[in-house]
């Protein structure tokens, strides 16, 4: 069989101890795995851009005036607490008044239990003054009161200027048509195809171009047609909940307290999924891969879904004339939604100083350490904000690079849908156990659609 791979895009998420993760938990992990690529080699150029080569910006003057104690909670991660360190001495830099304690989960090594101690420590008003979002749920937190309405903070903000960003991003965060959870940085969603079956089967294909899972799941089944491709799993290092992960998004409304998965178009779209092929073993030799994204070793398959955000790190260029693999793609539910995945940062509805609170997450989200590569690949997510991060793809990518570059920062801006596991993972941590009845034959797709809707009903209303 011909080694065809769909490379997949890359991610050197800050992930933290994964001791008890849930099947789900493991297959996000699987979808945000880190790269065993390192950055590509800047040219003198590049290099001198980052190395003094410009004129140097003047600082800011030091701000005194406002004055507070603060404390940063986040999740148990040497990394995490390591950058959040190195972003407040920067921001000390300027106010040099406003102390910032990092408070980790310490004992707590468990998703779950993780968000239950921070559930608790919310309502008694013991979780400090900001909160890193990352892996808590933001939906359900905006609606209970306990985190603080960032708008009227932003609208009080002489210096906040929204046009900076990309507000498409922000607006997707928003819960009853307001913020609370503040991004700043994000990642698109996206998937690549093998590329001689994507020819062979005449799909277009270019950076960003819009792609719905349904298209995806047909494209699978014609390859699956093909003799070539007869025993190709349709993904790798991920199964069919890698589907459910980016489906779901559009399908469950939690603002509006709906869902929409005991419809025909859901109950068509789990046919579709189950038609397919799926393999344990379809896993991504990334250690084999070399620069042109042919791969020397490991298993293949014909589709992988992944955040796309190969393209703010590695070697996503070189990768762009691969002759296995297509150019990412932006992915759309069969509802519309163009999905993303984002770290973000939430204010206390209790913390005593608000203003001091959203000084620090207005200076993460300005902040110019993406223009670093190094740190442009620490995380290997784009800036929230638009200039920030066109000028770091120029420093990495080339200016001579324009192209490739719009079209990303045009992909960045027409994001709208936060992924499903971001905003509700453990309710969709229940919806696939049902699903997996369903792929174990112990269910009909009716019998699925219907008690996917209902769990959904009670979890949305609890």
């Amino acid at each position: 069989m011909k080694k065809l791979l769909s490379m997949a895009l890359c991610m050197l998420l800050l992930l933290c101890a994964a001791g008890c993760q849930s099947e789900q938990d493991k297959v996000y992990d699987a979808l945000m795995a880190s790269s065993s690529e390192g950055p590509r080699e800047l040219s003198s150029q590049e290099a001198a851009a980052t190395s003094g080569g410009a004129e140097p910006e003047e600082k800011p003057q030091p701000d005194t005036k406002l004055e507070a104690d603060l404390v940063l909670c986040t999740y148990t991660s040497d990394a995490t607490v390591e950058i959040w360190q190195d972003y407040i001495r920067e921001f000390n830099e300027t106010y040099p008044n406003i102390h910032i304690e990092v408070k980790d989960s310490e004992a707590v090594s468990d998703v779950p239990g993780y968000i239950t101690r921070t559930t608790v420590e919310l309502m008694s008003g013991e979780a400090g003054d900001i909160l890193d979002m990352e892996w808590l749920p933001a939906q359900r937190y905006s609606v209970s009161g306990v985190l603080a309405e960032l708008d009227s903070l932003m609208e009080t903000d002489p210096d906040f200027a929204g046009d900076k960003y990309y507000t498409n991003v922000l607006d997707g965060m928003r819960c009853g048509g307001k913020l609370y959870a503040m991004p700043y940085e994000f990642a698109p969603v996206g998937i690549r195809l093998d590329k001689k079956a994507a020819d062979a089967l005449e799909a277009e294909y270019r950076t960003g171009k819009p792609i719905k899972v349904s298209e995806v799941l047909a494209l699978a089944a014609q390859a699956n047609e093909l003799p070539e491709y007869a025993e190709l799993p349709v993904l790798g290092y991920c199964l069919w909940d890698g589907f459910n992960f980016a489906e779901l998004s559009s399908r469950i409304n939690e603002n509006e307290k709906t869902a929409d998965l005991d419809s025909d178009s859901f109950i068509q779209y789990l046919t579709a999924l189950k038609a397919l092929r799926y393999s344990e073993n379809a896993q991504i030799g990334a250690a084999l891969m070399p620069d042109d994204g042919n791969l020397s070793g490991g298993f293949c398959s014909i589709v992988n879904l992944w955040t796309a955000n190969q393209m703010f790190a590695g070697n996503y260029l070189d990768m762009l004339d691969s002759p296995s693999v297509t150019p990412m793609m932006a992915l759309e539910t069969d509802e519309g939604g163009r999905l993303y995945t984002a770290k973000s940062l939430a204010v206390v509805s209790s913390c005593k100083n608000k203003e001091a609170a959203f000084a620090f997450l207005k200076f993460v989200l300005d902040s110019e350490r993406k223009l670093d590569p190094e740190n442009y690949l620490r995380t290997a997510f784009a800036p929230v904000n638009r200039d920030v991060n066109k000028r770091a793809m120029e420093v990495y990518y080339g200016k001579d690079q324009g192209e490739e570059i719009q079209a990303i920062d045009k992909w960045c801006g027409e994001v709208d849908t936060v992924v499903f596991y971001d905003r509700s993972r453990e309710l969709l941590e229940k919806l696939n156990e049902i699903c997996s009845q369903y792929m174990r034959d112990l269910l009909t797709a009716e019998e699925c659609a219907r008690q996917m809707q209902d769990m959904a009903f009670i979890y949305l209303r609890e």
